[in-house]
Order: structure tokens, then sequence, then C-alpha cells
């Protein structure tokens, strides 16, 4: 199956071939991103890194930002 990726820190969108029943936390493997770093958007809402992909999703890995 096939995802469409925004990956904010590189901004960069990518489409991203997949296995059937693929997760966020796959994606992120393949694409080497820890799940700490990104707030993962499928299709408009944020989501767990457990949540399944269909063909077709667009998801955007949003970036964390944090300090003092």
């Amino acid at each position: 199956m096939r995802v469409k990726v925004f990956i904010q820190r590189l901004r960069e969108t990518r489409i991203i071939d997949l296995e059937e029943d693929s997760r966020i936390e796959d994606l992120l493997k393949i694409l080497r991103i820890s799940a700490s770093e990104v707030v993962p958007v499928r299709n408009g809402l944020i989501v767990t890194e457990k949540e399944l992909l269909r063909e077709g999703d667009e998801v955007k890995l949003l970036s964390v930002v944090s300090g003092g």
C-alpha cells in the first residue's frame, strides 16, 4: 500500500510503500524516526504509533517542540 508522508523537520513529502496492515510505528521505523520526536497526524487527526494505516492515507509527522 502507498501512503503520502510529510516530514516537518525535513520540510519534505514522500510517497512510501508499506505492507498491508502497517501501523504508524512501522512507518517510523522505515524512516528511522523515533516516536518521541514527532506527533503523527493521519488524515488531519492526531493518532498514536499503534494506528493502522490504509491505502492513500496522508500522514504528517510534526516535530515535537520542548523547552523551558
